[in-house]
């Protein structure tokens, strides 16, 4: 599981809390000082990001720079301030979820110290405007008996801060938002059982619980043997579990525990029913004590497991002539036999509840186990007890129900108290008791064949690895006995036993039933072998009670070696219970590469029969063996079908698996085996899918895998970028590609020419390949569905296109590189500009299945790139279809039906089905506007360029992503027009404004057979003239876009103004006299030569009819202004568009 996996299912689960009408508005986190270092807003965190604080960025930043980070989770989004630092460190966690929006400063801003702060306030505020009620972790669900005080949130920095007038936040925090605890609501979140508690349970919680476990055996085994039983103390033997206990709950002072831990011995294990009552318990254990019943419990989780030991042997071993023996006692044996009953019926009950989900079911099983050896021994006054509880990852008793499968820790047990002892009448033995915690997981699957969907549970014992068994010798015949045999059965030749064969260390004894194993030594001679156990006394098995004793040391060299012994009948009062079966088989295991192991095939192998095979029951007990010696140490390791089935249920939420697809993940069959029946090599058609994010150069990546590939391979490449016009946008169509594929696959299967085929689908941006890849597994025939095979998914990458304003990953980010949809990424920029390693960082975390390709461009060289990326099965391993269920869990939701969104569908194609990807974070709108009139290319390269999202006050975005489609535009140098294919994308300002018929020219190569959808004016009902541009961004506003693809179209010579005779500029005036200088003088009036001068001798330097000339001037020129005027308007209203 990715992080990014498990903060999303922890977060989404919170959503769904905040849902409730009774929920606060919105919860809100902040860490570090701004809280006074609260350990309960440490804690949401650390619940939100686990292993965040282990990661490797984190170990190089100071604690006061990760904790710089306030959350705001509401219903439908979720608002994170970081810095610039610990974002790179929150990124892999966040970059997918549903509304995200993201308050970050740039390195340069964050630089000033005072703005870095302005800026955390300003954004506070603007998380929880049009919040009411704020919900605020103040009191974990652990610590009860403390009143919340809203005002001790008043004392938080950041919160004081918020009541500054500067922020216009409106007061005080606590006075314009009513504040609550919300830790009662997050306790039944922290308590569900999910796959990442789950690991810290048992990575923890567990290994801990067994080390102080075998601390108490060694503990046990030391007093007993060292002291009288009379004068052991019960609170010594007891003090690894109790201190173990105790210490831990330090942690959840206050917290109420249901189960605690106890050890009582002999008689008082009555007690074990009501276990904290007042009683008298003794401090020491009695002389003729057998038996110890202890129960270990986990502090602040829900384990907890409880054993019988004993001190006596249940068993008598075999008799050897001139040697003492020892008898058992018939009490000790009594208690043994019921034990065995105890487990007996716990494993039933567990696998009945697992099947029925019925507590009342699983009683019944397990009663059924126990009752006939309480009849046929007339134990009237024996009581049982069973029990079934569910306890959440806190350890906080849960309420079952029948029917429910809870994500809790189950606990079974059963006691069997007030036993009579048959050696003294009256005598009560006390009682004996077992439990175990065990989980399940259930799965719908859906049955690809019937259609019919059904539940699949798998389950785990968690303290399947505590010792069911345990002997302590405390009688001293017992300990002297066990100290002669083993100097017997180590001595020179026996005349019963024979000489000594072998002697090896690390070598372990089991029976058939599972945990009943035991290690110790073996004394191998010819007339017989003893095992000397750990605890205990010698199990001696002579030649005479054998039946037959057979080597099996496995297909494989260094492998586990078994000593597989059929014993008679007889030989059953001579071993231990637990090693007792109804075959009489007895397995000695021996470990490769130590000294028992090589002694047995020096020594013993050449006289023993060696097995080639073992049957189904013995191979049952071998193969656990192994995992119990050599293999898997943990429970996790063990059970890897339960492990599995537990990370699907929660990523399914419901949603079914299919059949086939279950067997794969669960390891049943191999992923070859699941999807399609065999076909010959001929026969199969490979089918290649490449796509990326805008602007990556994911053409160039597909016309090089095409261009570079083997020459035995004939290509058919579907190439879905083209735009049509006028159209919705650009889109997937389901029903183009599955007629495409019928198509090639029928072309192929009547060529023969020896060559493979392969399909090339160059996918459109912003299309989802889970719907590409039910188009083509779910074709309509099935044929062809058959003949098909997904061999891989690139996706290509340009880093620098991969962020918008305010640090949000592009909308298509999430989807185009989901884990398991995508096998091999193409980074097609490594430009010193480009965030390439932080990109290559993120792509890691959020797809970890995928391989990094560095191509600059997209120009593939490298033959390794090129031959991982036409893998044939990558896409259809087993890591790979786990993960596409956690990453879509509804998609195989209905097998009936391809799961698409139906859009507008376009003129001739009928029912066809299309989709645009649901992007997460903030939606993306889409506005498609068509129109007639050219554009001019300069002018719409530059105005697209000043298309730049941006966020606003709220954190909300606003602006254009993308744009694409088809304009006419005039030809450069040329009054001709022409269609070209435009696309941009603001993330890295790419424009690309190619002519129709040159979009996506592929190598002409022999091996290529090309079909690309065509561009056809006459099935539009459209002018042929039109043009068709999609916008998809935030907010956007057609009245605006209008007015900029306005100022796309050629640019037109301004317009003059008008004069009058108040305006002429002086040159104006003087080129008037200049070319009206010569005119007729009015009567009165003569030139002098060099001044006008009339009758009366007055003088002037200009024409006597210089107003009237002027007067004409400004007539003549304004209407020429006028003519020019109109001339421009005309031509604007040829040029403006018109909007359809």
């Amino acid at each position: 599981m990715t992080p990014f996996d498990a903060t999303r299912l922890r977060v989404s689960a919170i959503q769904a809390l905040l849902c409730s009408q009774t929920a606060p508005d919105a919860l809100v986190c902040i860490l570090g000082l701004d809280s006074r270092y609260s350990s309960e807003a440490e804690e949401l965190f650390c619940f939100l990001f686990p292993s965040i604080r282990k990661a490797e960025p984190s170990a190089q930043l100071d604690d006061d720079i990760i904790d710089d980070v306030v959350i705001a989770i509401k219903s439908d989004s979720i608002h994170i301030y970081c810095n610039p630092l610990n974002y790179r460190l929150l990124l892999p966690y966040i970059c997918g979820l549903s509304g995200l929006i993201v308050h970050c400063l740039s390195d340069i801003e964050y630089e000033d110290c005072d703005f870095a702060e302005e800026f955390k306030i300003n954004s506070f505020v603007r998380m929880l405007q049009g919040c009411n009620e704020i919900g605020i972790p103040h009191r974990v669900a652990n610590h009860h008996g403390t009143h919340f005080d809203k005002f001790d949130i008043e004392k938080w920095p950041l919160i004081q801060a918020y009541a500054m007038d500067d922020f216009r936040s409106g007061g005080f925090f606590t006075l314009v938002h009513h504040v609550v605890d919300c830790s009662s609501l997050l306790s039944s979140i922290y308590g569900q059982l999910d796959p990442i508690s789950m690991k810290k349970l048992l990575s923890t919680d567990m290994v801990q619980l067994a080390q102080h476990w075998q601390a108490m055996c060694s503990v046990i085994s030391t007093e007993t043997k060292g002291k009288p039983m009379g004068k052991v103390l019960i609170s010594r033997l007891f003090e690894p579990l109790s201190t173990y206990y105790d210490y831990g709950m330090i942690k959840y002072a206050g917290m109420h525990r249901v189960k605690k831990p106890f050890l009582l011995c002999g008689s008082d294990t009555r007690g074990c029913i009501s276990y904290g009552e007042k009683g008298d318990v003794r401090t020491h254990i009695s002389p003729d004590c057998l038996h110890m019943v202890v129960q270990a419990v986990s502090p602040g989780a829900p384990l907890s497991c409880s054993r019988t030991y004993f001190f006596v042997p249940d068993f008598s071993p075999d008799s050897v002539a001139d040697h003492a023996d020892i008898e058992c006692n018939e009490d000790a044996r009594l208690l043994s036999d019921l034990y065995n009953r105890t487990i007996s019926a716990v494993n039933l009950a567990m696998e009945v509840f697992s099947s029925s989900l019925s507590s009342q079911q699983a009683e019944q099983a397990a009663l059924s186990c126990i009752k006939p050896l309480l009849v046929e021994r007339n134990f009237s006054q024996v009581n049982i007890q069973f029990s079934l509880e569910a306890y959440d990852c806190l350890g906080c008793l849960l309420e079952t129900k029948d029917g429910e499968n809870q994500s809790a820790v189950n606990v079974a047990g059963v006691i069997i108290s007030d036993i009579p002892s048959l050696l003294e009448r009256g005598s009560n033995l006390g009682a004996v008791m077992y439990s175990d915690c065990f989980v399940l997981s259930t799965v719908v699957v859906l049955n690809e064949e019937t259609g019919k969907k059904e539940d699949k549970t798998e389950m785990v014992n968690l303290t399947a690895n505590i010792p069911q068994f345990r002997c302590f010798l405390a009688a001293e015949a017992a300990r002297v006995y066990c100290g002669s045999d083993r100097a017997w059965l180590l001595s020179g030749e026996d005349k019963c036993w024979g000489p000594l064969l072998m002697h090896g260390k690390q070598v372990t004894l089991a029976g058939t039933a599972r945990n009943s194993y035991m290690s110790g030594e073996l004394v191998v001679r010819t007339g017989g072998i003893a095992f000397l156990p750990e605890f205990g006394l010698p199990v001696k098995i002579p030649k005479a009670k054998m039946r037959a004793m057979e080597l099996y040391d496995g297909d494989k060299a260094n492998e586990l070696a078994v000593l597989v012994i059929t014993a008679t009948p007889c030989i059953v009062a001579n071993i231990p219970l637990s090693l007792r079966n109804e075959n009489n088989l007895l397995f000695i295991a021996f470990r490769p590469k130590t000294n028992a192991y090589r002694a047995l095939f020096n020594q013993v192998a050449s006289t023993t029969h060696k097995l080639a095979s073992l049957s189904t029951q013995q191979q049952e007990v071998y193969d656990h063996l192994v995992d119990c010696l050599l293999g898997a140490k943990s429970v996790q390791e063990a059970n890897p079908r339960f492990f599995s089935s537990l990370n699907l249920n929660w990523h399914l939420h419901r949603n079914p698996i299919l059949s086939c697809h279950l067997d794969v993940i669960m390891g049943s069959i191999s992923s070859e085996k699941s999807f399609r029946k065999p076909l010959k090599t001929h026969e199969k058609v490979l089918v290649t899918i490449v796509t990326g994010i805008p602007a990556s150069n994911k053409e160039t990546v597909a016309k090089c895998i095409v261009e570079f590939s083997s020459e035995n391979t004939r290509w058919v490449v579907y190439s879905g970028t083209k735009h049509v016009l006028p159209s919705t946008g650009l889109h997937f169509s389901i029903k183009k590609c599955q007629d495409f594929l019928t198509s090639a696959v029928r072309s192929h299967h009547s060529t023969i020419d020896g060559k493979a085929l392969q399909v090339l689908l160059l996918l459109p941006d912003l299309t989802d390949i889970c719907t590409v890849v039910r188009t083509i597994e779910g074709h309509p025939e099935p044929a062809v569905a058959a003949a098909l095979a997904i061999g891989s998914v690139t996706t290509a990458v340009d880093p620098a296109a991969t962020f918008l304003c305010n640090r949000v990953v592009v909308p298509s980010f999430p989807e185009v590189l989901a884990s398991g949809w995508v096998n091999v990424i193409v980074i097609t920029n490594t430009s010193a500009t480009a965030p390439v390693k932080l990109v290559s960082r993120l792509l890691h975390e959020i797809c970890p299945l995928a391989s990094q390709i560095f191509a600059d461009g997209g120009r593939l060289s490298e033959s390794k790139d090129l031959d991982v990326i036409l893998s044939e099965a990558v896409f259809s391993e087993t890591c790979n279809l786990q993960a596409r269920y956690f990453s879509r869990p509804d998609w195989q939701a209905n097998t009936s039906k391809l799961l698409v969104t139906p859009l507008k569908t376009h003129a001739g194609e009928g029912e066809a089905e299309s989709l645009q990807t649901l992007v997460k974070q903030q939606k993306l709108e889409s506005l498609v506007l068509q129109f007639t009139g050219d554009l001019d290319i300069r002018s719409l390269t530059d105005q697209l360029k000043t298309l730049k999202p941006f966020s606003d006050d709220q954190g909300m975005l606003h602006g254009v992503y993308l744009v694409r489609g088809l304009v006419r535009c005039a030809r450069p140098g040329s009054n001709v027009s022409a269609i070209y294919d435009v696309s941009f994308c603001s993330a890295n300002d790419d424009v690309c404004i190619i002519a129709a018929d040159q979009h996506n020219k592929w190598p002409v190569l022999e091996k290529v057979v090309f079909d690309e959808w065509s561009i056809d004016l006459s099935c539009h009902s459209v002018a042929a003239d039109s043009s068709s541009l999609e916008f998809l961004g935030y907010n956007l506003k057609k009245g605006d876009l209008q007015v900029f693809l306005q100022q796309c179209t050629s640019a037109l010579p301004k317009t003059k103004s008008l004069i009058s005779l108040q305006n002429l500029t002086s040159r104006q005036k003087s080129d008037i006299q200049k070319s009206r200088r010569l005119d007729a003088l009015p009567e009165g009036w003569f030139y002098s030569g060099s001044h006008y001068v009339n009758l009366d001798l007055s003088r002037s330097d200009l024409h006597p009819c210089i107003e009237q000339f002027t007067t004409e001037y400004v007539a003549a020129f304004n209407e020429d202004v006028s003519s020019y005027n109109a001339r421009i308007e005309n031509l604007a209203s040829e040029m403006a568009l018109t909007f359809l």
